[in-house]
């Protein structure tokens, strides 16, 4: 099982210390999450059923504190979790990307989503009822870019003629997709992988089944596929080692509740990783 350290509502000035005692502690990577402008008031409602933060909560840029992250270390992977893809243009995601990918030998890990906060989406200019297609077509432009580094494409939202962008990744950038929704799944299997969220042991079998089922009737059942979930369980080796059995090659570690105030120096945060990792990894 790979594990990503969970870093959101921390200090700025810790996230690099966070990234270097992640890599020092043997955790795969860190993952980040992602917004731009919050409105105050908002009505739309996280997945989970609750709004986690308000419109005064800290969301430090992911792609540009995954740079920061990715250059003080060798190892560590970042992942959005998850990247807003349709609120964005397609082409500064993928020159940015591109950009990140050339910059780290490859470590980031570009989990995108479609949003769930409506009135964000809005504000920066898009329709959320659009915003599934919208992503499609921004991720077979992005991919185009990073592919063959000169691009054209006539789709619904975007049109434009032969464009360049360079340069281009070494290596395929890989996209994780997050969502449980049908369209979500589907998305994931014409992608690199999965992003979950906290689920009942029961439902991740359920989504793992039909990803599974999906991956089959793509011909994609036996490619690399990364799969990552959180179970509501207590947290345990042998729980991580069954899901494993089951195809979640990867989770969020959770070694300090985000915005907890026993965890507020780099400290404490430190000695919560090697715990951690003493518990998980080194075992």
């Amino acid at each position: 099982m790979k594990y990503y350290a969970a870093v959101m509502f921390e200090d700025t000035d810790q996230l690099v210390d966070i990234a270097r005692a992640a890599e020092a502690e043997g955790l795969t990577g860190v993952a980040l999450a992602d917004h731009v402008a919050v409105p105050e008031g908002f009505a739309s409602v996280h997945p989970s059923g609750e709004n986690p933060f308000s419109h005064t909560s800290p969301f430090p840029d992911p792609l540009i504190t995954a740079s920061a992250m990715l250059s003080a270390t060798t190892t560590l992977e970042v992942l959005t979790y998850v990247y807003i893809l349709p609120m964005r243009d397609p082409f500064s995601v993928a020159s940015q990307v591109a950009t990140l990918s050339l910059l780290s030998n490859n470590r980031l890990r570009l989990g995108i989503g479609v949003g769930w906060l409506r009135e964000e989406i809005e504000l920066l200019g898009a329709d959320p009822s659009s915003r599934g297609r919208r992503t499609d077509e921004m991720i077979e432009i992005c991919r185009r870019f990073w592919r063959d580094g000169t691009a054209e494409f006539h789709g619904e939202f975007f049109d434009f003629g032969s464009t360049g962008m360079y340069p281009q990744p070494e290596a395929p950038v890989s996209v994780w997709v997050g969502g449980k929704s049908e369209a979500a799944l589907a998305r994931a299997v014409r992608n690199d992988g999965w992003v979950g969220m906290n689920y009942d042991l029961s439902e991740i079998h359920r989504l793992l089944d039909r990803l599974g089922e999906l991956r089959k009737e793509a011909g994609k059942e036996d490619g690399p596929f990364e799969t990552m979930v959180i179970p509501n369980a207590e947290p345990s080796p042998r729980l991580h080692d069954k899901m494993n059995e089951h195809g979640v090659t990867s989770t969020i570690a959770m070694p300090w509740y985000p915005g907890d105030p026993t965890h507020a120096s780099i400290e404490a945060k430190r000695d919560a990783l090697g715990r951690f990792a003493d518990a998980f990894i080194r075992r």
